[in-house]
């Protein structure tokens, strides 16, 4: 059980920030190593491990925009306008931009739970969903810019972003690379995406950790611990796959990961269906 837990908290680390669904992986590891978890609380579980991940990569920009909302708070409720308070501190701008992407997030995960729940059993979807994720990563190519369009995102901006975050829950779809990918394909420049993806999340994390944390209590001895180790693994190796996956979608590089992702998917379906 212990090489078992570590295995898995390594899947979990290394695919939770690379674009190739730490969920699908997860899933079909379970498949083939034959694992029984509580069900979506070892994936929370381990999610919650990879925020500490982000943190520690992003911990600069969480403590600017948590030190930027009292002060714009007071001068929202002096008078000044939100238009000016948005246009002048970028910080603040990124935390309301957070919270309406988390929305459409929310909407999605509450309407659709049990369908994405029951996907967690399914290895063969799994396949399929990595297939779409391969095709959506492959179209970066054409995106993946440097420059972009525009290198501040906007209200429809976080909307879609967050929506694709909440259709990501799929097991087999990739959060990363498919909210980077929406980014970019509105326009916005691969280092702003990455930073705003990997910001999105924050919350949905915490979010679902709260949902869920009624159900740990029924945790046994043995599965505590077998939690503890894998998340432990995984937010070493999360923390050293998002530092990866920085570089490449700095260097624009996104779309090489759908030549993983299709043979992944192709080979789940065929042998597990």
């Amino acid at each position: 059980m212990l090489i078992k837990s570590i295995i898995l908290g390594a899947i979990q680390g290394l695919t939770e920030f690379l674009p190739i669904s730490s969920s699908g992986h997860i899933v079909i590891f379970k498949s083939f190593l034959n694992i029984e978890t509580q069900g979506v609380i070892w994936e929370i579980s381990l999610h919650f491990s990879t925020l500490l991940a982000i943190i520690g990569v992003f911990h600069k920009d969480i403590f600017m925009i948590l030190k930027s909302v009292y002060p714009s708070f007071k001068k929202l409720i002096s008078g000044e306008s939100i238009t000016n308070i948005f246009k002048n501190d970028i910080h603040t701008r990124l935390f309301f931009l957070i919270i309406i992407g988390t929305i459409p997030t929310v909407i999605i995960a509450f309407s659709f739970r049990s369908t994405f729940e029951s996907l967690f059993n399914k290895p063969v979807a799994v396949g399929y969903m990595l297939l779409v994720t391969g095709t959506v990563l492959w179209f970066t190519k054409y995106s993946l810019r440097a420059d972009g369009n525009k290198n501040n995102l906007g209200i429809l901006d976080a909307l879609i972003v967050g929506a694709v975050q909440g259709l990501a829950i799929t097991p087999g779809i990739s959060r990363s690379g498919t909210t980077i990918a929406a980014a970019t394909f509105r326009g916005v420049d691969r280092e702003t995406a990455a930073r705003f993806s990997f910001l999105l999340v924050i919350p949905a994390i915490l979010g679902a950790m709260a949902m869920t944390a009624k159900d740990t209590i029924t945790l046994k001895n043995g599965e505590i611990s077998f939690l503890i180790i894998g998340s432990v693994v995984a937010a070493i190796t999360g923390y050293i796959s998002l530092r990866i996956l920085i570089k490449i979608v700095t260097n624009g590089k996104l779309h090489l990961f759908s030549y993983y992702c299709w043979p992944v998917g192709l080979l789940a379906i065929l042998f597990l269906l």
